[in-house]
């Protein structure tokens, strides 16, 4: 995180003025605080300490510069970490937009190259699937997995559909064993697919689904629990985003080529409001590829 320094003396001065806008000082400026003092203070001062006259004012006027600066201290301890929250967010979701720019750079040149190699289009997903995993984990600090979901048979995703592990960012590839790809993970038996699925065919402007505690949730439905012993899923968040363009015109209507899953080793790890955002912008970017990649594999099947 790059300190601007000046921005910084800018905080440390605002701090300064906001000191003196305050009731208490107006009180004292307009000569209602030096009343309190040779009121109160003095005359205290001289009869339980046998304070001279002078000496009780000064003690006085230590006083009122005494309230000035924990006001002071305490303001720029405020506005301090108002200014470093705001850098921290700036630096972490300025990293999130230059690794999502170097993602969807791949996927535009593997877009634009003749033919449909199967190896380019998984490079391009994985490097989506391992850059959503480095935002994922700076902005929520604890270490997600990322994965692409498609249909195995169906060239979109229907309450009958079959899912599939298309791809997973190279951290987690060890979660894709054996038992894990001869499970059939339909989407009536995963609570985030049917949800998002629903979603999609309602047209709710929500689409996607968090749920902030899986292991602990329930009536919560997943697949993947009988990979783990006693049913315990190795993450605790989860955040599903159906493989939809984010904009579409009013009658139109357009099919589900899948789910992006992030997931998190923390609890309540994702907010509603930028972690579908963006995972919204990946899904509207690789939507065409998915629908590409899904017709090669699975239109034979279905003609």
């Amino acid at each position: 995180m790059e300190i601007n320094y000046s921005a910084f003396l800018s905080v440390l001065r605002d701090a300064f003025l906001k000191a003196f806008d305050w009731n208490i000082g107006k009180w004292i400026s307009t000569g209602g605080g030096f009343g309190f003092i040779t009121s109160l203070i003095i005359p205290f001062g001289q009869e339980e300490w046998e304070w001279e006259y002078t000496t009780a004012i000064k003690f006085g006027i230590i006083g009122v510069l005494a309230l000035y600066i924990i006001r002071f201290v305490a303001l720029f301890i405020k506005e301090s970490l108002k200014y470093f929250h705001s850098v921290y967010k700036e630096s972490t979701y300025g990293n999130a937009i230059i690794l999502l720019r170097d993602s969807f750079a791949e996927a535009h040149y593997y877009r634009k190259t003749p033919g449909f190699e199967d190896k380019e289009f998984m490079s391009s997903m994985m490097i989506f699937c391992n850059n959503l995993k480095i935002c994922f984990d700076d902005i929520t600090k604890s270490n997600c997995s990322v994965s692409i979901k498609v249909p195995i048979k169906d060239k979109k995703v229907g309450e009958h559909t079959i899912l599939k592990n298309l791809t997973r960012d190279q951290s987690h590839s060890a979660r894709d064993t054996k038992q894990y790809q001869e499970i059939e993970h339909t989407i009536i038996g995963n609570s985030a697919f049917s949800s998002c699925l629903d979603s999609v065919l309602k047209n709710r402007p929500k689409k996607y689904y968090i749920n902030h505690d899986v292991n602990n949730e329930n009536n919560y439905r997943n697949t993947s629990k009988e990979c783990y012993t006693d049913g315990i899923l190795p993450y605790n968040s989860e955040l599903v985003f159906p493989i939809v363009p984010y904009k579409k015109a009013d009658k139109e209507n357009f099919d589900c080529h899948g789910f992006i899953c992030v997931d998190s080793d923390k609890s309540k790890a994702f907010d509603e409001k930028y972690a579908p955002a963006i995972v919204s912008g990946v899904a509207d970017g690789i939507y065409d590829l998915i629908f590409q990649s899904n017709s090669e594999s699975n239109g034979q099947q279905n003609e």
